[in-house]
């Protein structure tokens, strides 16, 4: 083969080629996410019997978790070794809704977005 049968390697189509599979790729990537996020459904929010109503972390591997199943509330404990029922409570705790704090002792909010959104307003109220 002669050296002016090869293609220019800085030519417009291997550029457009290169960038195309590029794309493609970052294209796939994308939709592999979204697939991700639609079927595991540990993400999505429980609107069955079972919920999570609060979670106290004790240590990196250690919690406090307060669970409604039905109408009946549990004081579950997390840990290394597995969860125990630490208590049943006879009457429920009633859920308030969520207000924005300051510092650590703050209720999180349930998405990022909401994050990202109170501290940029805790960071704008902390500048003169």
């Amino acid at each position: 083969m002669s050296p002016s049968a090869l293609p220019d390697p800085l030519g417009w189509t291997e550029l457009l080629r290169v960038f195309g599979g590029l794309v493609a790729v970052i294209v796939v990537f994308v939709v592999a996410l979204w697939l991700l996020k639609r079927l595991q459904p540990g993400l999505r929010t429980p609107h069955g019997p079972l919920r999570v109503l609060a979670t106290l972390n004790l240590a990196p591997r250690e919690r406090l978790l307060l669970v409604q199943v039905g109408e009946q509330q549990l004081l579950l404990g997390s840990s290394a070794q597995g969860l125990a029922c630490l208590h049943v409570l006879a009457t429920p705790i009633a859920q308030e809704p969520t207000t924005t704090g300051q510092g650590m002792g703050a209720a999180l909010p349930a998405s990022f977005p909401d994050w990202l959104r109170r501290a940029m307003e805790q960071r704008g109220k902390a500048r003169p």
